[in-house]
């Protein structure tokens, strides 16, 4: 990070991982990898962020983001994973909701037994918003003096990244504008999939909405 306002995370903290648990899950299951071109299409299509597009693509199978509810990259509770979906078989699926350490206590998952029934709450799945008060950004979040730029060229996990530049308190003009962001993609500083990312997170996100029950 920028010397100016250095978040580095606490050594102490269990490290989670930082895409949804279905790459750990089927690394342990063994090779079987699913994929779905049908979920692939519905849920593109309503502005979810495919793992298809990741640099390297799905080597662990498929999985989808629903960006507008990643949180910040550097919190006191750990590291924050947004809202995904992912293929537990060829035909079910698994959806996972966003939490600010990588956690996922049994209220935040639902199995599928198809498609359609994971269509059919797929707008409570976009409406969930982790609550303001279960989270703490790490020093307060970005300085007055940094800038996208600064992030850019200094953040090299793409993830943590991606969180940043959704969450920036971007000006209307000048250095710490969202035109620094859209530069530094034309200047090949920033990945089309990152950019693509931080649209997705700030284009549809909102206010907190819907807490775990």
């Amino acid at each position: 990070m920028p010397k100016s306002k250095p978040r580095k995370k606490a050594v102490s903290k269990k490290k989670q991982a930082r895409r949804a648990e279905h790459e750990v899950n089927a690394m342990l299951r063994g090779e079987t990898v699913y994929f779905s071109d049908e979920a692939e299409a519905l849920l593109t299509a309503r502005g979810w962020i495919s793992e298809r597009d990741q640099p390297g693509g799905p080597d662990q199978g498929d999985a989808w983001y629903w960006m507008p509810s990643q949180l910040p990259a550097y919190l006191e509770e750990g590291e924050p994973v947004p809202t995904s979906v992912y293929p537990s078989s060829e035909a079910t699926f698994v959806a996972q909701l966003a939490t600010p350490d990588g956690s996922v206590p049994p209220d935040a998952q639902t199995e599928y037994a198809t498609l359609a029934e994971l269509e059919a709450d797929l707008e409570r799945l976009e409406a969930f918003r982790v609550p303001e008060g279960a989270w703490t950004v790490l020093n307060g979040g970005p300085s007055q003096e940094e800038t996208p730029a600064d992030l850019i060229d200094s953040v090299t996990e793409e993830w943590e990244l991606i969180a940043e530049l959704i969450h920036f308190p971007y000006a209307e003009e000048g250095p710490r504008s969202f035109a620094a962001v859209e530069q530094a993609v034309q200047d090949g500083r920033l990945t089309e999939y990152a950019y693509r990312s931080v649209l997705a997170g700030r284009n549809t996100a909102g206010p907190a909405g819907t807490a775990l029950d």
